[in-house]
């Protein structure tokens, strides 16, 4: 799956009781940094006011194995990570995060580098890509 196939189903997939069908349940956000991503997501959920406010940060780790994928799940809560969505491309791992603004996930990725656990983890995929996004 690329990611523009997976910004178009991110919120499909990963949000219960979704509902795709109705305009009023969907929500774009645009693009505001990040090179060769989706330039808007559309995000189709049962809550949309949860998902106008605030940052969402679209990465995708190239050669992770689904090892790495539950690893990440254990790491990840610990820096404030909560990824809303994830998707599996083949060794590829892509998530939709959630932050309140740029400093909360400045915060929480600092947070990230400085974990023992995740260093380990790190080596063990070949690259990462992210775009940022607001509410359009």
């Amino acid at each position: 799956m690329t990611r523009r196939e997976f910004s178009a189903l991110a919120g499909v997939l990963a949000l219960p009781g979704c509902v795709p069908n109705d305009p009023s349940r969907v929500v774009i956000l645009k693009a505001i940094a990040g090179a060769r991503l989706p330039a808007t997501l559309a995000i189709a959920t049962t809550s949309p006011d949860k998902l106008r406010e605030g940052l969402w940060e679209l990465r995708t780790y190239r050669g992770a194995t689904p090892m790495l994928a539950s690893k990440f799940a254990g790491i990840f809560p610990r820096a404030g990570i909560r990824p809303l969505s994830k998707a599996t491309d083949g060794p590829n791992l892509t998530y939709l995060i959630p932050f309140e603004n740029l400093t909360a996930r400045d915060r929480a990725w600092t947070a990230l580098n400085a974990d023992p656990e995740w260093a380990g983890a790190r080596a063990r995929f070949q690259s990462y890509h992210f775009g940022l996004y607001e509410l359009a």
